[in-house]
């Protein structure tokens, strides 16, 4: 199943994919040496000839050419380039010639990062591995976008290929994902297809590439393929086993990069696989201004959990790198936590989680400091999400409680219980511009939206039963997870009732195992909801059939809403 997301262009719904990777620094050439050598090869093969052209980008400055050169005969080159860590620094390579053959259609791309400091390579895995942590920041020549998106896009190339020398990156070649994933032999048939712009013998390929992408070069194509790696998935892969034909004697594709898809892969996406820091069954992700992701653990590594019995985790940190800074296998704690669902948020100063031990626990953005936990006015339940208002406040929704609690200003001591009318447990916030709080419940059918200075004035939406993520689009719009196809489920024989209130988020859970187990052929449950400002629901049933227990959602800086599904693995 793949996984979906919904561009907003013009107030229009438009299908549509990308891939999303975790991180690493925003970064350039960091030596002692300004100057640098490099070689251009597409195969093994040298480019003579070809255009290089070195780009630096910062979210300040935009994306700009610093200098330009050419490959010798043996595909070498070398720059000189100021020295500034604060930019991503990346080289193109245009056209040139390959065994005394113009390759007009090969653009080829290689996103430096801090281990490039002496050589880099620019060749068809550096392209592949550089364009799709980058392909939402692509535009032509330049790569540009927020210091975070910089810094998240840059650094996650050194995951999937090594620029310095133009082969597999270290991470992709762990055992946590070579043996248990596709990337690899997905990368390998994606930059063989780039690889037949450089073969005079494969002119037709390349054609067929371009034409199938709507491309005029190589790059483009690829980064057409990253945008939407589920469209023409089918044609792009008989394509690859069209220009490189099974050698029936050995029984290897000829001249195909070992290894490779033997079947037709659902889509060309690319993901990477991180660990440590105490990370196991993460809730919701959050990233702070330096693009670090914070995430609470519903449980520890290392431990004998599951849904009846568990040992909580901590907090998680990462760092752009996708490096892990808390320690394994705890996590940051130091606050009596036992466990995390979707409760992680991020105020101007601080890293919240509240926990399923009825405990708020509080950290510094810094260094991972435990501040907490808060102080709240009176007893609170297992708490779910954690959001902040534009104006600091940080609101956190008390599941179990049936409670809103507000921490204004994100002042970790002066927590505070509010009772809203009609709202049952509690379980995703979003605030939008005008500080309206929209809270959805696990329990019932309502979506509830009330002002945040003005919580009695409450208003109520019909959606479907079992609500989750809820996020808000830059039109204003909310885009809410429903883990259900109607406003009432309807029980098969032998399932048990969900539980009275409080009904705690474990108990759900097996209530949804048991309604899994007498529905052992069903693939699909739930939909999207889109709901206007002015509380208008413009349609309810996005994505009914194709999403599985969609439980979060996001929306990215393009109005990209991004939904991840619980049960499935999309």
């Amino acid at each position: 199943m793949k996984p979906i997301s919904f561009p907003i262009i013009g107030g229009a719904l438009l299908g549509s994919l990308s891939v999303l990777l975790a991180s690493c620094d925003v970064s350039s050439i960091t030596g002692n040496a300004s100057s640098f050598s490099g070689r251009v090869s597409v195969l093994g093969k040298p480019v003579s000839e070809a255009k290089v052209l070195l780009w630096q980008s910062s979210a300040k400055d935009g994306a700009k050419k610093i200098v330009e050169t050419k490959t010798s005969k043996d595909g070498a080159f070398k720059l000189s380039i100021p020295r500034n860590k604060d930019k991503v620094t990346y080289l193109i390579s245009e056209g040139g010639s390959i065994d005394g053959q113009d390759a007009g259609n090969l653009k080829m791309l290689s996103v430096l990062d801090s281990n490039s400091n002496k050589s880099v390579v620019i060749n068809e895995l550096t392209s592949v591995g550089s364009v799709w942590p980058n392909a939402q920041l692509i535009n032509e020549n330049k790569i540009s976008g927020s210091k975070t998106a910089l810094a998240i896009g840059s650094g996650h190339v050194s995951h999937l290929v090594n620029t310095s020398t133009g082969k597999y990156g270290e991470t992709l070649l762990n055992g946590l994902n070579l043996p248990n994933s596709e990337t690899m032999v997905r990368l390998n048939v994606l930059s063989n297809l780039l690889a037949l712009c450089g073969n005079s013998n494969t002119a037709d390929g390349c054609s067929q590439l371009l034409n199938l992408t709507n491309s005029d070069n190589s790059l483009n194509a690829l980064i057409s393929i990253a945008k939407q790696p589920w469209a023409k998935a089918s044609e792009l892969y008989k394509l690859f086993t069209q220009q490189y034909p099974l050698n029936k004697a050995e029984q290897i594709r000829e001249g195909a990069t070992l290894p490779y898809l033997l079947f037709e892969p659902e889509s060309f996406s690319l993901s990477i696989r991180l660990e440590g820091g105490g990370a196991m069954a993460l809730g919701k992700m959050m990233f702070d201004d330096n693009a670090n992701m914070w995430s609470g653990a519903n449980w520890m590594p290392g431990s004998q959990s599951g849904v009846i019995n568990s040992i909580g985790g901590g907090l998680t940190r990462f760092n752009a790198s996708g490096e892990a800074l808390s320690p394994s296998p705890q996590g940051y704690n130091g606050q009596g936590l036992n466990g995390v669902g979707w409760g992680t948020g991020v105020s101007k100063n601080y890293a919240w989680v509240g926990t399923f031990n009825n405990k708020i626990g509080v950290f510094d953005l810094e260094d991972g400091k435990p501040l907490g936990p808060a102080t709240v006015d009176g007893e609170i339940g297992q708490l779910q999400a954690v959001t902040t208002a534009a104006n600091g406040d940080v609101w956190i929704a008390d599941n179990t409680k049936d409670h809103m609690i507000r921490f204004p200003d994100g002042d970790y001591k002066n927590g505070e219980r509010l009772t809203i009318k009609g709202l049952q447990a509690p379980f995703g916030i979003a605030v939008d511009q005008q500080n309206r709080v929209w809270v959805t419940s696990s329990y019932n059918n309502k979506l509830t939206i009330f002002p945040g200075e003005n919580p009695e004035a409450v208003k109520t939406i019909d959606i479907a039963l079992g609500a989750r993520g809820v996020a808000i689009d830059s039109k204003g719009n909310a885009w809410v997870a429903q883990q259900t196809d109607s406003a009432t489920l309807v029980l098969p024989p032998g399932v048990s009732k969900a539980p009275p209130r409080p009904t705690t988020i474990m108990q759900e859970f097996m209530q949804g195992l048991e309604y899994a187990k007498a529905n052992p052929q069903q693939t699909s449950s739930g939909m999207i909801a889109l709901i206007s400002p002015d509380l208008k629901m413009i349609k309810s049933d996005i994505a009914k059939g194709d999403v599985y227990i969609p439980w979060g959602v996001s929306i990215d800086g393009n109005d990209n809403v991004w939904v991840a599904n619980l049960f499935g693995s999309s």
